[in-house]
């Protein structure tokens, strides 16, 4: 795909602003991308930088990175460190999520990008690139932690806008790329059908370190099977709240264990947390 890149500002809304949520709502319709400065604290921003320098170190050191174009990506954050489990339930990035998906979501993923020197642009997609077509609407949302300034030399993601609008999967070719500007402990928000991708890194020493949210409503196959790849140990110290984000609860009837619990049999409730106990069928046939 080529493109021509523009050194575009997007509108940027300072998170100090009162009318915050409504201003990031109309640029999400609008443009399909939302930009919030002034998210993160500083110190927040040393520790989040300090945790995900020492597992990109660690991963590099015992050949378990993964780099893709010259990118080095962190999977599962929340299974390796517990300071970015704090992340998922977000304020801010929980609301600007809600603006698109509504209030029933699901966190599909969440992963650390760093840009590094010399790599390679990323060939634009959409994030639910494998959903059929038309879009009608956003089925995914993407919320990016910025931990160091993104800027037009050193990786910013690159997105068409007003993509969203197109609500198609198929190459947009020769349209023009604005570059995401914003400062370090920015929230950026970008609709599902939102074409981007990340930037060349054109520095010679600077790394763009960022964090990727990505959301999912409550039908959609999470990216990460959290039920899975996290331990016992961290599934048991979640909050009812993370517990629904990671999609371990049952929504509409969807995601139950040994069906639905028996409590709910005379009434219409479809939505809450599944029976933890184990099928009494199995002690029966022993």
């Amino acid at each position: 795909m080529s493109q021509n890149q523009a050194v575009t500002h997007l509108d940027i809304v300072p998170y100090s602003n009162a009318q915050w949520r409504d201003l990031c709502k109309a640029n999400l319709d609008k443009d399909g991308i939302a930009v919030c400065s002034g998210v993160i604290r500083s110190d927040d921003l040393n520790e989040l930088r300090s945790h995900i320098d020492e597992l990109t170190n660690w991963e590099r050191v015992n050949k378990e990175a993964w780099f893709s174009h010259g990118n080095q990506r962190v999977f599962n954050l929340i299974a390796k460190d517990p300071i970015f489990l704090d992340l998922i339930e977000h304020p801010v990035a929980n609301q600007m999520v809600e603006m698109v998906l509504g209030l029933d979501f699901l966190l599909s993923s969440i992963t650390a990008n760093v840009a590094l020197p010399g790599n390679s642009a990323q060939q634009l997609h959409a994030d639910q690139g494998y959903l059929p077509e038309p879009w009608m609407r956003a089925e995914v949302v993407n919320v990016i932690f910025l931990l160091d300034d993104f800027t037009n030399e050193n990786g910013a993601t690159q997105i068409i806008q007003n993509s969203h609008l197109e609500g198609i999967g198929s190459d947009i070719s020769n349209c023009e790329t604005t570059t995401v500007i914003a400062p370090a402990g920015s929230l950026v928000c970008m609709d599902g059908r939102l074409w981007h991708g990340t930037g060349n890194n054109r520095t010679k020493t600077c790394k763009r370190r960022a964090l990727f949210a990505y959301f999912c409503r409550p039908y959609i196959r999470q990216q990460e099977n959290f039920s899975r790849s996290l331990s016992n140990s961290i599934i048991g110290e979640l909050s009812t709240r993370q517990k629904t984000l990671l999609g371990m609860d049952i929504w509409k009837g969807l995601g139950s264990v040994n069906g639905l619990p028996v409590s709910w049999m005379d009434g219409r409730v479809r939505i809450g947390p599944a029976d933890p106990r184990p099928p009494k069928w199995r002690s029966y046939r022993k």
